[in-house]
């Protein structure tokens, strides 16, 4: 018991604690002891990069801006405030002050495979593919034991024609780094599906609702699952991953002068997708032993 008058926890103990809070998931009591942290050492960079991260997490990007804006003035040499404002002009879609941000801290540090999965992503959304995927696997690459850098590369390679494969590589090798990763599971279970994996891919949806009930990613891998078993919606769900099946539907429909027919069904099916997600939201149900 403290003596009265006794001072509280220093700044070291009191990020060491919201470090252990974050670790899990109880965001918003590690803020709370981060914020504490900073008042009793308005100039600690850890506290500092712990809050601007947290609030990125929590997508609170204007905050986590004003914490890394302060610590990148005491620290501009930084490769962690770099990257981490790389992620919340990112978030904002600025992209240009996004891509300085992460070349700035791949130069700072290019060993760091984080910052070039970083880079990666604000190249994917300026669409410069061939760079972006440079980035991607180098991040990959230098940190092979790391999930996040192997997550970003695999989302890339599914989303690319003919490249189904090395993906489910790229989830095989994560999910032998941290088989029950939120994030891991999700991949693998995208990947199963693609793969044609329907229960498979069910199994790491409800793997995945076990951590995170609410998450809407994984009542989205739950509900494409059903949806590639319904024959209606699985015809819509094969379509809606295939640009060239969608061109090949409209060209059948072409001669009748039917050719909107695909485009009412790509509407009404993503209308009731969208529907099925909302509805599962508010009603899923763990079977017992997840």
């Amino acid at each position: 018991m403290s003596e009265p008058g006794a001072a509280g926890p220093g700044a070291d103990a009191l990020v060491r604690q919201a470090l252990a809070f974050r670790n899990a998931g109880a965001d918003g009591k590690a803020i709370e002891l981060l914020k504490q942290a900073l008042a009793a050492q308005p100039d600690h960079l850890t506290a500092q990069i712990q809050l601007g991260a947290t609030y990125i997490d929590q997508n609170k990007v204007a905050p986590a801006l004003e914490v890394l804006t302060a610590a990148s003035q005491q620290a501009p040499n930084s490769e962690i405030v770099r990257r981490l404002t790389a992620l919340c002009w990112l978030s904002k879609s600025v992209l240009p002050k996004a891509r300085e941000e992460a070349e700035e801290a791949v130069r700072l540090d290019p060993a760091d495979g984080i910052s070039h999965t970083i880079l990666g992503r604000v190249m994917l959304r300026q669409q410069l593919w061939r760079d972006a995927e440079a980035e991607l696997r180098k991040g990959a690459e230098l940190a092979p034991s790391i999930t996040y850098g192997l997550i970003h590369f695999g989302y890339f390679l599914l989303s690319r024609p003919g490249r189904l494969t090395e993906a489910a590589e790229v989830a095989e090798a994560a999910g032998r780094v941290a088989p029950d990763e939120f994030g891991v599971l999700l991949l693998r279970g995208d990947v199963a599906l693609k793969l044609g994996r329907s229960e498979e891919a069910k199994d790491f949806a409800l793997w995945a609702l076990s951590q995170r009930a609410t998450s809407r990613e994984a009542i989205r891998l739950l509900v494409s699952v059903k949806a590639r078993q319904s024959w209606w919606l699985g015809l819509w769900w094969r379509l809606n991953s295939s640009i060239w099946l969608r061109l090949a539907l409209v060209a059948v429909f072409i001669p009748f002068g039917l050719w909107l027919v695909p485009a009412v069904y790509m509407i009404a099916g993503r209308v009731i997708f969208q529907r099925m997600i909302e509805h599962e939201l508010r009603t899923v149900k763990l079977k017992p032993g997840f």
